[in-house]
């Protein structure tokens, strides 16, 4: 296997090149226009935007791929102009326009959203589109060029990841272990809310298998990749208490936390980009989202760690990189 990675440099996209680097199976590298998190991947990184066509050519073709993780994208949930959401879309047309000078080229996953749909909504099937923001649309948009195309001579697969945490993360999960560590994360309400969600050396490892299973079992279908199975909130809080040794977690009523989200709003608008709490961050506390993973599960279940040895590893890593 020859694996074009884009976005290696990111979040998933390092634990991916680290899970190649151990797996040792295949010929790889990272595309993306940032260094990687980890210095030790320098030699993998190709640096290259998606967005130049010219150059992204060069080195699909030069590389020639036989499996393609696509995972570069630009986030963020704030951004309300969908024309800062150029890579997301295209990103993927000037992909796709690569791929049609590499004949090895076999698979390809492409990376989208949960919030192709609003928070809290299950689509009923896997066009049933409600993005509530400009990010979500975008991801929309680059479902839909992939779904578009005809008579690809490769298998394409499209996966959304949910709520993912786990080492090298940034925002928001990384900011809610600081906060159980430091002693001011509070359960709001009863604190037991149920969702899905995925420890990330979880996640490259579902994704790994996707590119080992049967054609028949992937092609042109849509994946929601998470753990199994779905975990309570509260539940989760204190595993992280109890790894980290923190104090005891506290309640706060609901109303009090409503009306710090919406202080936290106003100090947003102001400039604080770090706000304990807003609004959205609230309202995604209290949305409670399962999903159907037993797709994703027929191909790669057992994962290879549970959840007390996620949270342990994810601890382990913010102390060696002094991040508590």
């Amino acid at each position: 296997m020859r694996i074009l990675v884009t976005g290696g440099s990111g979040f998933i996209g390092t634990n991916y090149i680290e899970f190649l680097v151990k797996d040792g199976q295949a010929e790889f590298i990272n595309l993306d226009h940032k260094p990687p998190l980890n210095p030790e991947h320098k030699s993998f990184w190709q640096n290259c935007d998606l967005l130049d066509a010219h150059r992204l050519k060069k080195i699909i073709r030069d590389f020639s791929p036989t499996h393609v993780v696509h995972l570069a994208a630009k986030t963020g949930v704030d951004e309300k102009r969908l024309s800062a959401f150029a890579a997301n879309i295209e990103g993927v047309e000037n992909l796709l326009s690569a791929f049609k000078e590499v004949l090895s080229l076999e698979r390809v996953i492409f990376t989208s959203s949960l919030l192709v749909c609003k928070m809290g909504y299950v689509p009923k099937h896997d066009t049933d589109y409600q993005p509530s923001t400009a990010y979500g649309f975008s991801k929309v948009k680059g479902e839909q060029i992939v779904r578009a195309q005809k008579d690809l001579p490769y298998a394409w697969t499209i996966i959304r990841p949910i709520s993912v945490w786990g080492p090298w993360f940034n925002e928001p999960y990384k900011n809610f272990f600081k906060a159980i560590a430091q002693g001011w994360y509070f359960h709001i309400g009863s604190g037991h809310y149920k969702r899905s969600l995925g420890y990330v050396e979880n996640i490259v490892y579902e994704i790994h298998q996707l590119l080992l299973a049967p054609m028949e079992k992937i092609d042109k279908k849509i994946f929601y990749i998470a753990d199994e199975p779905p975990v309570d909130l509260h539940e989760f809080v204190n595993e992280v208490r109890e790894g980290l040794g923190a104090r005891k977690i506290r309640h706060v009523p609901l109303w009090i936390a409503k009306s710090s989200a919406k202080i936290g709003d106003f100090l947003k608008l102001l400039g604080w980009q770090g706000v304990p709490l807003t609004s959205f961050r609230l309202n995604n506390i209290l949305t409670e989202y399962v999903f159907d993973l037993q797709p994703i599960m027929e191909i790669a279940a057992p994962l290879p760690y549970d959840l007390k040895t996620g949270i342990k590893r994810t601890i382990q890593w913010m102390r060696e990189k002094k991040e508590l």
